[in-house]
């Protein structure tokens, strides 16, 4: 091997070996964030359709630990973190409906008062 192409060929396994090290850095990265997201998820405290979209993010984000194939562990962690983010914005939407209903229970309340003391 001349000198030249032993150059190419060490250049060549020194991408190689970058490019490896990045996907491997790229899954890390997308676990660490599916985590993130399914522990923001969880203090949403999510019920029915939300905590079973949170279940699916926990197994998703669990088989992304276990996998060993890093394009398996960037595709679990990338399901985790959306089905994570699905359950939060879904326990974020219930609670702003149980508000929504508790205030117009309240006004009709005080509406029903107000016309209760006009009378008397």
């Amino acid at each position: 091997m001349t000198l030249s192409s032993l150059k190419i060929h060490l250049a060549l396994a020194l991408l190689l070996a970058a490019s490896t090290a990045s996907a491997a850095n790229e899954a890390d990265l997308a676990v660490a964030a599916a985590e993130r997201a399914v522990l923001a998820a969880e203090s949403a405290n999510p019920r029915g359709e939300a905590a079973a979209a949170l279940d699916r993010a926990r197994g998703q984000w669990q088989a992304a630990q276990a996998s060993r194939r890093q394009s398996d562990r960037l595709r679990l962690a990338e399901a985790a973190a959306a089905n994570a983010d699905l359950a939060h914005a879904r326990a974020r939407l219930d609670a702003a409906r149980e508000e929504v209903d508790s205030r117009a229970a309240r006004n009709d309340d005080l509406r029903r008062r107000l016309l209760v003391n006009r009378g008397n």
